[in-house]
């Protein structure tokens, strides 16, 4: 086996199939479908050394793009990844590097900037972009590769991630990352494995020069594990015939790169050392600089006798650029360093920093991250427009080193520049420490309230619902309420719209009323028209009285005060109690005022929750319409420059009404736009219920259970959000699982929940009829007792002798959908008592399914009509068949594996042919003198079809279809259809 020169002078070795899988993947970025590879593994275990070997290897007209994540210690600079792989790019094909990562340049919209120059790019030749250690990413990056992963199938890109397996752990931030992209389409996985004990022999023979003693190479292998880095830092430096490793190599990692990096000089390994603290790649001279201003320089590189390496010769001040160039170059020759062609050294692998910095004292590590944040704040003045990186760098030096006073300040200053270039996580990350430091500095200029209203104010408009809660909840504590009573009052109904976004508590009529208690000290502010309004919307959801009063009141009361925030809601408070009270035409004018008036406000809150109503008030949501209102408004946010949370809200909802009525495939387009970047709780769930269905209805378990836990982990307490269709979800998951008595239990708990309707009442009735009767197949196939489940049926109708029904005005397609889910259950019941009319039961709730444009119910009525039918005798034949056939066709439209699956079992037991008809050319030549009638009908008889089938597909008579194969068969001489259909088959071929 060849041994290739990897990354960090590693030997890749024993890849071959990993490499040929790569390979494929980037070879097939030329057919124009793009794709993404998530490379994961151990640290040290070759990554990075597959993916640039396999990347040398593609072909030569693909541009190769890479960047690396660092991990800058406790510091995250916002895309550096992606600044250092752009920066990185040749002027190519006409396309420019973006300027979008300028401060000059800034963008509030990164990821679609991003996307959109990547897209050009890909337009001229095939792309690869590589981001490696994705496990030091900070968010906006994240943010920015979901967008670029969600987007169009057709470009000719491939993204490439690696990924240290044990750094992304619970509670890690890249693990919901990954949780969210390893569901999208087009996602590929590879799992890097440790070499083998064959493999770690051919590793050390390259870097020896000779194959190892089998001594060697065991000691190797019972230390490393296989580790392809942990192989290289082991041996090097060894004799090609050593029988053993070195005494003083420990076996754990932190030893192994220890040992590598003690070969070097002592003022090398105090300079590496400087290196690892100041957290990023860095010029000899800057590193002078950095030298000659810090005050206590002797023994600050030293590491702790806790390493096993106390004692390392401190660096002088005076050392000059030369001195530390040469101890650079050394560390580089080690391996330990890379030299860029910008002329900055970094270590070959992150592992080192990390372990150099560890290695040092608390009291060392902090006196040189302040020669670092001294160092660059003395750059920063003599700029005269300082990047952004070297300030959020400076913070996060001075808050390593303690320096709280320095920390607060350039964390204030880092979170401005950080917001103007569109880094919205880092801004809320700089300025949550600015809140934690302040409580530690008595003398700052800010007060507290001042600090969290910034921070709430970032978090809004960054729809960080999750941060915007916790700034909220810390101003209710610092805010009196008797100073400041419509402060609170505002507040409260904010908290109660997080409490809701993040999944915490469903709308709370009780705090509202509190709410507007609070806010009554002054009835003519908006304030009180907003708590009004809110009471409103959460006392409708209860069933409460006296809505309709508030309602009008706090309109009254909006647009005395002319707060376009209070109108907003107030609009929309009145819009639900007319599509409450059935006053739709009345409802909807209120809802687009409404949403009209969040615009203005620029509450995008409020703009998804009038827009819902306004939908509400023209269509059910299991409709196209519904889905294109969303469409509209979802479109509308992109244009006003809306957080994604508040887009992917609708388009959550818009792929859940696609997948109601059976376009499943527009549905994986719309939950591609949520999980383009981080969907915030309330359109994760969303998209998790819906994406749950679909996984369920096409037979994918699996999936669909841990969409559906995911959706149960986010929100608390889930049938009490009545908004949310979880109860019809989860039964409809467990149904297709095999669990029908978990399904029963679901459906009821969601059929008997106190209050409004919750969203898909009108299933959960149907789906619990359902249950009961799949549990009644299954006792009789086994002889147990049904006695106690017809009972439940029983039961079951008694306590609801139809399907519950949602609020609102009806419209034709909803009056249409109750029709058919009222004959599904009247269907259920007859399959669990075992009706002889159960079949044509079935039959006309598939009919209705299919005038309700319910795609899947109506496949799965199709498959109970036939399997009722074909047990009643060969009277029933023809509608059976019929029936087995519709619901193919749908099965395989929808991709509903489970029910195709079944009805091809059905067909093949009743020898029903499911052969499709398609007018063959051969057929039809197969044998001469036919008419055109004639030939229409033998492909028919070709595909099975019955005499009524015929009919009615060319809409004829069966007696003329009787007349022609009469016809048929004296041209052909065969005997009968069967005969005809093998002779004509037989001819063709």
């Amino acid at each position: 086996m060849a041994a290739v020169a990897g990354a960090f002078g590693l030997s890749l070795v024993g890849r071959d199939g990993e490499l040929g899988e790569v390979g494929a993947f980037l070879n097939g970025v030329s057919s124009g479908a793009a794709r993404t590879l998530l490379i994961t593994g151990d640290p040290g275990v070759g990554k990075t050394a597959l993916v640039q070997q396999a990347c040398a290897a593609v072909r030569s007209d693909a541009l190769a793009l890479t960047g690396t994540c660092l991990p800058l210690t406790s510091m995250t600079v916002p895309f550096l990844a992606l600044r250092s792989a752009v920066r990185a790019m040749p002027h190519v094909d006409g396309v420019a590097r973006p300027s979008i990562f300028d401060a000059a340049e800034a963008s509030s919209n990164v990821p679609v900037e991003f996307d959109d120059w990547l897209g050009t790019l890909c337009e001229s030749r095939p792309v690869i972009l590589v981001v490696d250690d994705l496990h030091w990413a900070d968010r906006s990056t994240l943010d920015v590769l979901m967008y670029v992963i969600a987007g169009p199938e057709s470009r000719r890109l491939a993204l490439i991630c690696t990924i240290r397996g044990g750094e992304v752990g619970d509670g890690h931030p890249l693990q919901r990352w990954l949780a969210d992209v390893r569901r999208m389409p087009r996602i590929q996985q590879l799992a890097l494995s440790p070499l083998d004990r064959i493999a770690t022999g051919e590793q050390i023979a390259g870097v020896l020069g000779a194959p190892p003693h089998q001594s060697l190479l065991q000691e190797v292998f019972v230390h490393t594990r296989g580790n392809a880095y942990l192989n290289q830092l082991a041996v090097v430096g060894l004799r090609p015939d050593a029988r053993h490793l070195s005494v003083e190599l420990p076996a754990d990692l932190r030893s192994a790169v220890l040992q590598s990096w003690r070969r070097l000089s002592p003022e090398a390994r105090g300079i590496t050392q400087i290196v690892a603290v100041g957290g990023r790649p860095i010029r000899p001279g800057e590193l002078a600089e950095v030298l000659s201003g810090a005050e206590v320089l002797s023994g600050a590189a030293g590491i702790s006798g806790a390493a096993g390496l106390s004692g390392a010769a401190g660096i002088s001040g005076a050392a000059g650029v030369g001195e530390i160039t040469q101890a650079l170059h050394e560390a580089a020759e080690e391996g330990i360093l890379d030299l860029s062609s910008s002329g900055t050294y970094w270590f070959h692998h992150p592992l080192n920093a990390e372990v150099l910095e560890h290695g040092l004292t608390d009291d060392d590590r902090q006196r040189w991250h302040s020669a670092f944040a001294d160092h660059q704040e003395c750059a920063i003045a003599a700029a005269s427009s300082p990047d952004v990186e070297s300030l959020v760098s400076v913070a996060d030096h001075h808050f390593q080193a303690s320096n709280l006073a320095p920390a607060y300040a350039w964390a204030l200053r880092a979170s401005e520049a950080v917001g103007v270039v569109g880094g919205v996580s880092e801004k809320l990350r700089l300025l949550g420490r600015v809140v934690a430091l302040r409580g530690q500095l008595p003398d700052a200029a800010e007060s507290p309230q001042d600090l969290l209203l910034r921070l709430r104010s970032a978090a809004e408009n960054g729809g960080e619902h999750e941060e915007e809660l916790c700034a909220v909840e810390s101003l209710l504590e610092v805010v009196d309420a008797e100073l400041a009573p419509l402060e609170v009052a505002e507040l409260m109904v904010s908290r109660m719209h997080l409490r809701f976004s993040t999944g915490r508590a469903f709308l709370s009529v009780a705090d509202m009323r509190d709410a507007v208690r609070i806010a009554s000290a002054d009835s003519t502010s908006w304030q009180y028209a907003l708590a009004l309004a809110e009471l409103t919307h959460a006392a409708l959801w209860q069933e409460e009285s006296g809505v309709e009063e508030h309602a009008e009141r706090a309109l009254i009361v909006a647009r005395a005060a002319g707060n376009p925030r209070a109108l907003s809601y107030a609009l929309t408070a009145n819009a639900m109690v007319a599509i409450f009270g059935r006053r739709s035409d009345e409802g909807r004018a209120f809802a687009a005022q409404g949403r009209e008036a969040s615009v203005v406000a620029r509450d995008f809150w409020a703009f998804v929750h009038a827009s819902l109503w306004e939908a509400n008030a023209q269509e059910t949501w299991s409709s196209e319409l519904y889905a294109h209102l969303m469409r509209l408004r979802r479109e509308e946010l992109v244009v006003l420059g809306a957080p994604h949370a508040y887009i992917a809200k609708l388009s959550a909802d818009e792929a859940n009404s696609y997948l109601a009525i059976g376009n499943w495939r527009e549905c994986l387009l719309r939950l591609r736009v949520v999980l383009g970047s981080d969907p915030g709780p309330l359109a994760d769930v969303s998209a998790r219920l819906t994406a749950a269905r679909l996984a369920a209805w096409q037979g994918r378990h699996g999936e669909a259970a841990a969409h559906l836990a995911r959706a149960d982990e986010l929100f608390a307490e889930t049938s009490a959000f009545l908004a949310f269709e979880f109860d019809a979800i989860r039964a409809e998951v467990f149904l297709a699982a095999g669990q029908p008595r978990a399904a029963y239990e679901s459906a009821i708990a969601g059929a008997t929940s106190a209050g409004t309707p919750p969203t898909m009442s009108e299933w959960l009735v149907p789906l619990a009829c359902r249950a009961l009767a799949d549990q009644l197949v299954t006792a009789r196939d086994v002889g147990g007792d049904v006695s106690e489940l017809l009972d439940r049926v029983d039961e079951l109708v008694e306590k609801f002798p139809s399907v519950i029904r949602d609020v609102g005005e009806s419209t034709e397609l909803w009056e249409r959908q109750i029709t058919a889910l009222e004959q599904l259950y009247e269907s259920e019941v007859g399959r669990a008592r075992r009706d002889p009319a159960n079949g044509a039961q079935w039959i006309r709730a598939a009919e209705s399914c299919r005038s309700a444009m319910l795609a899947w119910e109506e496949t799965y009525a199709c498959w109970r009509g036939a399997e009722s039918l074909l047990t009643h005798g060969h009277s029933q034949r023809e509608a059976a068949v019929s029936a087995l056939r519709r619901g193919v066709d749908l099965a395989e439209e929808l991709q509903a594996a489970p029910i195709r699956s079944s009805l091809a079992e059905l067909a093949a037991s009743a020898r029903i042919p499911l052969t499709p008809v398609v007018e063959s050319a051969l057929v039809q030549a197969g044998i001469p003198g036919l008419t055109p009638r004639e030939r229409e009908i033998l492909t028919r008889v070709v595909a099975g079809r019955t005499y009524g089938e015929i009919a009615r597909e060319l809409v004829i008579s069966e007696k003329t279809v009787s007349s022609h194969i009469s016809n048929l068969l004296r041209k052909t001489g065969a005997s009968n259809r069967l005969d005809l259909a093998r002779l004509a088959t037989r001819r063709a071929s």
